[in-house]
């Protein structure tokens, strides 16, 4: 059953021209978002990659981490861009990287589009949702996005049998030499779509395709494992001890992370992708959405499922938003086809209220229990139970939706899961707010200022409680029980307007006291000079632990003043220059 996504028709002059801009903003945002690569970035994760670039151009043999899964290939890419770019770091990291990664990514989430005949607003959100919000580190991570614009089960592909034959063969051999971890997961997210999901071909097919599919994937290895034979003379009994079986007991002591929804790491501004990634994944999955949407996004889906273990091991932002592209492609592809299908209608009446409500139960179960185990569980089997118990769901739920008596009732069961897939973050973005609140030491300086300077305001003020806040911490008005007797607490870039006003203030003791909490923002000599001609500094306490010091200045017509230097350390108080 194709969907109107995938109905055969004229790309058009609108949607090619979108796709120009998505390339050209693509070219700019990677150039925009790249800076001056440093020594410490030659040092990090990225600098060694720059390294095995470099060694592998100088005909080093390629090495092979499948850890990372980097394989032979990659290193020849590498080779090459560090050859275009002459050896720069920076150059080298803007091709690799910034182009390459999220730029190449922009660009193929929108030629998705284009073969999918999306409206040109879809392709833009996929391409922008790329760049800003599931964005690949780097080439690695494109990879995966070129996996399903290549194996797109619709259009040209699939009107030539032998092309998309030889496709399923050629490309899990060649991304195999390139990184053999996404070769694994890639191939088996293809065969789950062939066995699970796809529409309209017969069984006979779907077991050829995935036996192509495998084939592909044993052609990769056998030959690396020859050309490593011939030109290296590496063993096989080496080369499956560093690119097949062999390599995975290095992680045998790998922590897999627990995925607590409600008290994740905050350590960045992109920390929303965390909070959403696990619920946005399992969308296409939920019955309603998976049976309605067409046999592209099903592949979309699939693949980025199986990509769930990449994150699961390591819960942070650079691997959930690095693998969460095709999770982004799959949820705009459904909400896009599901909004072209909207007025279609089940055909059957709702069950009623008393029996709907078990079966949202139920639907709601099946979303927790996907949540609870594949998030849940501090081992590699949870991302396993996880992208079984989604398909799972989703072909039971298909299948009980091809039987018109039924249709409700998984409608019903797809409005459960739903509320758990929204409600879960929402509840979590509730608490999260709450957890900052409680937290948050908002005032902390203020009050610490309060604590340790408010005596000195005392001893220096002679009872009067008007004094002047500058710049910052206005809550010491309030702290000190002060008033300010200007109009003015804002000391911005123009505050000089102000001069013929505050000056003849300055120097006539209107202002009793001031309380310079720290220099200010934009210079003001005209301001700071006024001060040093009319006032003394009475007091000045140094706070180590918040890193300030407070001047309180009294005005001269005071006369003499005890003048005091403090500093606080450790909660004592005591002189800045004892003796």
């Amino acid at each position: 059953m194709a969907s109107p996504a995938e109905r055969i028709e004229p790309v058009g002059t609108v949607r090619w021209a979108t796709f120009a801009g998505v390339c050209v903003l693509a070219l700019v945002w990677a150039a925009y978002s790249v800076g001056a690569q440093n020594g410490s970035f030659l040092t990090q994760d990225f600098g060694a990659q720059y390294h095995f670039a470099e060694m592998t151009a100088h005909g080093a043999i390629p090495l092979v981490d499948f850890e990372h899964g980097w394989n032979a290939g990659s290193f020849w890419v590498n080779a090459a861009l560090y050859a275009l770019a002459g050896g720069s770091p920076t150059i080298w990291y803007f091709l690799w990287g910034r182009l390459l990664g999220a730029g190449l990514g922009a660009v193929l989430a929108a030629a998705i589009g284009l073969r999918l005949r999306l409206h040109p607003a879809a392709m833009v959100a996929l391409a922008v949702g790329v760049l800003l919000l599931a964005t690949p580190l780097h080439i690695k991570y494109t990879v995966c996005l070129l996996w399903v614009f290549v194996l797109l089960p619709t259009g040209w592909l699939e009107s030539r049998p032998r092309l998309a034959a030889t496709a399923r063969v050629l490309l899990p051999a060649l991304v195999f030499w390139q990184y053999v971890e996404l070769a694994v997961l890639l191939t088996g997210a293809s065969g789950l779509f062939e066995l699970f999901a796809r529409r309209g071909v017969t069984w006979r097919t779907r077991i050829v395709n995935c036996l192509q599919l495998a084939g592909g994937f044993v052609l990769g290895l056998v030959v690396e494992a020859t050309a490593y034979k011939v030109l290296w003379g590496l063993s096989f009994a080496d080369f499956n001890r560093q690119v097949v079986l062999g390599q995975t007991k290095t992680h045998e002591g790998a922590q897999y992370a627990v995925w607590n929804f409600f008290d994740l790491p905050t350590e960045s501004g992109r920390f929303f992708i965390l909070a959403l990634y696990p619920f946005a994944l399992l969308l296409p999955f939920v019955p309603l959405v998976w049976q309605r949407v067409s046999d592209s996004t099903r592949l979309v889906a699939l693949a980025g499922l199986v990509l769930v273990v990449i994150p699961i091991r390591r819960v942070d932002n650079p691997h959930t938003t690095t693998v969460s592209a095709l999770v982004l492609l799959a949820v705009v592809l459904a909400v896009a086809e599901l909004y072209e299908r909207r007025t279609s209608q089940t055909g059957s009446r709702p069950p009623r209220f008393l029996v709907a409500l078990p079966l949202a139960v139920s639907g709601a179960a099946w979303a927790v229990a996907t949540l609870w185990i594949g998030f849940g569980l501090q081992s590699m089997l949870g991302g396993v139970a996880l992208v079984a118990l989604a398909v799972a769901g989703a072909c039971l739920g298909g299948l009980a939706w091809t039987k018109d008596r039924l249709r409700p009732a998984m409608a019903a069961a797809s409005v459960g899961a739903l509320v758990v897939l929204g409600g879960v973050p929402a509840l979590a973005a509730v608490d999260h707010v709450n957890d900052m609140r409680r937290d948050a030491k908002s005032f902390v300086v203020s009050d610490s200022i309060a604590r340790w300077a408010g005596p000195e305001y005392e001893r220096c003020s002679g009872g009067t409680r008007e004094a002047l806040v500058m710049p910052n911490y206005l809550e010491l008005y309030d702290a000190l029980r002060l008033t300010n007797p200007t109009p003015y607490y804002l000391f911005h870039y123009d505050f000089a307007q102000y001069e013929d006003v505050l000056v003849p203030q300055l120097e006539d003791g209107s202002i009793p006291v001031i309380i310079e909490t720290m220099p200010l923002h934009t210079p003001q000599p005209w301001l700071t000079d006024a001060i040093r001609a009319n006032y003394v500094p009475c007091s000045i306490v140094r706070i180590e632990k918040q890193g300030t010091a407070v001047t309180i200045w009294t005005h001269r017509s005071r006369g003499e003043v005890e003048r005091r230097d403090l500093t606080v350390r450790d909660g004592e108080v005591m002189p800045t220059n004892p003796g």
